[in-house]
């Protein structure tokens, strides 16, 4: 099942559950504008790690550090994360803010997603990084299990050779 049936069959109140971020706030109010739900973490499988969910990464500006226009972007940028352009936007889009000031202008719905991000983890936050194949071939994996198409060990060992595949790259 791709995302957005998922999503629709969510909203249409035929699911208990999905798994989506924040951005769902927009897609249900759209599908649903009366939809009552709320926002929780999946269940521990063990005590043994701490439960993380994959999220929270957000987006990012880059200005180009050559370009004639780079003093204006980033005064552009500074404006676009100010608290006024941040509260407008959180109040029109139902999107999470670049900024934690804004937070009393966020519905119920996004502060208890905000509350959850101490518990998300992303390859943009972490020290080391895979490969970025690997990462890749294991994000689609992910999708095939999810799917039902792969198995997670038929996964696993399609990322390993591919993990050995690039590494033996590297050392060529």
């Amino acid at each position: 099942m791709v995302n957005k049936t998922a999503e629709q069959i969510f909203a249409n109140e035929k699911a208990v559950f999905a798994f989506n971020g924040s951005w769902c706030v927009n897609v249900y109010k759209g599908m649903n504008p009366d939809l009552d739900y709320g926002i929780m973490l999946p269940p521990r499988i063990s005590n043994r790690f701490p439960l993380l969910v994959w999220g929270g990464a957000g987006s990012s500006f880059m200005v180009n550090a050559h370009s004639p226009y780079r003093e204006e972007a980033v005064k552009f940028l500074k404006w676009l994360t100010a608290l006024e352009q941040q509260s407008y936007l959180v109040r029109k889009t139902n999107n999470l803010p670049a900024i934690k000031e804004c937070r009393e202008d966020l519905p119920q719905v996004l502060v208890d997603f905000s509350r959850l991000l101490e518990k998300s983890t992303h390859p943009n936050s972490w020290d080391v990084w895979e490969l970025p194949l690997v990462n890749e071939t294991l994000a689609r994996g992910i999708q095939a299990i999810v799917l039902g198409k792969k198995t997670p060990q038929a996964v696993a060992q399609e990322v390993q050779r591919v993990k050995e595949r690039e590494l033996a790259k590297k050392s060529n």
